[in-house]
This record gives C-alpha cells, structure tokens and sequence, in this order.
C-alpha cells in the first residue's frame, strides 16, 4: 500500500449520505483499506472488493453510532433538511417554468405584430 492511497470517488457521496464528515469517511477507508490487506493481496480485485465492503459497514455503523449519540434528533434534523432542499428544487423548477412561459409568450407576440 503507498504512502499516498487514493480514497474512492463515491467517498464524499457516501459521507453525506450517512451524515458524516469527509474526513472521518476517509479516516473509515484507510481503516477498510488496512483491514482489506490482511485478507487479500493490495492492489487485487479481491482487496478493493473487501476494502469497498467493509467500508460501507465502517459508515453505516459510524452512522448508527452518530443516531444513537443525537439522543433521536439527528434523523429528524436529517429529513427535515431533505425536506427544505426538495421544496426549494421544486421552488427553482416553478421559477424556470415560469420564466420559459414568459418568454414562449414575448416570442408569439412578436410574431404576431401588425406592421
């Protein structure tokens, strides 16, 4: 294993995903990376494979572990910003229908000016 290892792409998706940091997601990859190394040759499709799992059983624990220590509010506050951001998605969408509308209409009305 180099001294430099590269994280996976899918990394800072999977972080937001179970509501950790960035960091501590990459401190979970290096974890199933030293793991992974134990049972099969670095570098091998067999590694990365073990690696990968083992890093999403990192995460959804470390996830658990962030619920349970939030005494239940940290899934709350999770839906509720899930929430806010598809009101705002769907506000954005209105906006642009809206503004695609306007424009069709000052389009037809400038084809159909008397000269």
């Amino acid at each position: 294993m180099s001294t430099m290892s590269k994280t996976p792409k899918l990394l800072p998706w999977l972080a937001k995903k179970a509501g950790i940091t960035e960091r501590r997601a990459a401190t979970l990859w290096h974890d199933a990376e030293r793991w992974a190394a134990h049972r099969a040759a670095p570098g091998s499709s067999a590694y990365f494979k073990l690696a990968v799992d083992r890093l999403l059983e990192l995460v959804a624990a470390e996830s658990l572990r962030a619920d349970a220590a939030s005494f239940g509010w940290r899934p709350w506050a999770r839906a509720q910003a899930r929430l806010w951001a598809i009101s705002m998605q769907a506000a954005h969408q209105g906006a642009a229908l809206t503004a695609r509308g306007w424009r069709l209409i000052g389009s037809v009305g400038q084809h159909h000016q008397p000269s």
